[in-house]
C-alpha cells in the first residue's frame, strides 16, 4: 500500500500530539504557555478528526 498525502499528514499530527502531551506535563497552569498548549491541543485534535474523515471517504488530495 502506497502512503497517501493524508496518511502522512495524519502520522505527523499524531507525532505532534505525542510531543504536546510530553511537553504539557512541564507547563505551569495559569501561564500563557498553558493556554497556548490547550489551543494547540484543540487544533491538533480537530485536524486529526478531519484527516480521519477524509481518509475514510477516500478523498484524493494532490493526486490525479
Amino acid at each position: 500500500m502506497r502512503p497517501t498525502v493524508l496518511s502522512v499528514l495524519l502520522a505527523l499530527d499524531i507525532v505532534l500530539l505525542v510531543l504536546l502531551a510530553i511537553g504539557f506535563r512541564f507547563v505551569e497552569p495559569g501561564t500563557a504557555a498553558h493556554a497556548i498548549s490547550q489551543v494547540s491541543l484543540g487544533v491538533i485534535v480537530l485536524t486529526i478528526i478531519a484527516l480521519v474523515v477524509a481518509i475514510r471517504r477516500d478523498v484524493r488530495v494532490f493526486e490525479p
